[in-house]
């Protein structure tokens, strides 16, 4: 088992936990992630755990949470368990909304998608005084990512970052630094190590080289829109429409009415039914349990947010897909590893947002 480092929020060392029942950390490449800790409440280090300290496994800073529940309960043999439940450190952008600049309807942010995730992260972390965090920092831009214009308006933060990230392609994160003993927000992109590049050293998961089982491939069109009717400003035939999307026709076409009354520039009516096309996207999921032992070594020869290649024959799965998710699972029995290639698949809040989307711009304009 990995030790397990307690620290305050502004990173002094409170303890250590190097026994423990178990631990599930999950992290995700286009939001925050979680965690939870099972352990015998007398465990050495286990007072030192309250809520909104901080743990890290062992020196990785780039695997860093927050608690923010904990619970004791007595189990049959009468023994204290302690479980805590986190999240990874951006799971505090989640505390925060877009707010727009003072006689501004919406903050307007245009460049690289990295120039403009910081953006909303400096304003709204930073620069307005009643929403700071003290020891956040935000890393230099590259300007990685494509070029977009984004606008938003009193919209959680972190949902934010998010879709921008979805859109993009570009992952984000909070580490740690130890030497500034601040929080670091940065944005990056994962690797590519499919089999149809030449850069890096391909990597395949796949039954056949033995590094995969408990598999689960989803292909699903359910919410799937690949045309958009987008709907700018005006009333009944004065009313400014775009449309845009597929080529396909017939039972391939399937069209999403867009509401865009909030978007001042006609111009970016098209920006607008991108980016909701892009949340619609036919879903291709494929879960599974990695083995540790296999060929390709976790942190080396992949991570989270770098593409891949999986196959599975038997299913006539062939895909190159992103790393979105990796959950690192220790227990007494030993180590295991699940990963999501691809789209997660959506729960059910998930699906009442995206459902209601456009709903919520009607009601706000």
């Amino acid at each position: 088992m990995k030790p397990i480092r307690i620290l305050t929020p502004s990173l002094e060392p409170l303890g250590e936990i190097d026994s423990y029942l178990s631990l599930s950390f999950c992290r995700r490449y286009h939001s925050y992630g979680e965690f939870e800790l099972v352990l015998n409440r007398k465990t050495g280090g286990a007072s030192d755990i309250g809520i909104n300290t901080l743990i890290i496994l062992g020196q990785d800073v780039n695997k860093a949470g927050i608690i923010r529940h904990k619970e004791i309960k007595t189990n049959e043999r009468g023994e204290e368990i302690l479980t805590c439940k986190g999240c990874t450190l951006g799971g505090i952008l989640q505390q925060r909304i877009t707010i727009p600049p003072d006689g501004q309807a919406y903050d307007i942010r245009e460049g690289s998608a990295e120039a403009v995730m910081k953006s909303y992260v400096q304003r709204n972390c930073i620069d307005i005084q009643e929403m700071a965090f003290p020891n956040l920092i935000i890393a230099p831009s590259l300007n990685r990512g494509q070029s977009i214009k984004w606008q938003s308006r009193y919209e959680n933060l972190a949902e934010e970052l998010e879709q921008i990230s979805q859109f993009s392609g570009l992952g984000w994160q909070i580490r740690l630094d130890f030497n500034s003993k601040k929080w670091v927000f940065d944005t990056y992109e994962g690797r590519d190590c499919s089999v149809n590049q030449q850069n890096n050293p391909p990597v395949i998961f796949s039954p056949e080289y033995e590094n995969v089982k408990s598999q689960e491939f989803v292909d699903s069109i359910l919410g799937f829109a690949n045309y958009a009717v987008v709907a700018g400003r005006g009333d009944g035939e004065g009313r400014e429409i775009v449309m845009q999307g597929t080529t396909d026709t017939g039972i391939d076409r399937y069209v999403t009415f867009v509401d865009a009354r909030d978007v001042e520039n006609k111009a970016d009516l098209t920006e607008r039914g991108n980016v909701r096309l892009s949340e619609l996207k036919r879903l291709y999921s494929f879960q599974a349990e990695v083995l540790v032992k296999g060929p390709f070594e976790y942190q080396k020869d992949w991570e989270v947010g770098d593409v891949v290649t999986v196959q599975n024959k038997e299913w006539s799965v062939v895909m190159d897909s992103r790393i979105t998710e990796v959950t690192e699972i220790y227990e007494a029995g030993g180590f295991q590893l699940k990963a999501v290639f691809g789209n997660s698949l959506p729960t059910l809040s998930r699906k009442l947002k995206s459902a209601f989307k456009d709903v919520k711009t009607v009601v706000t304009s």
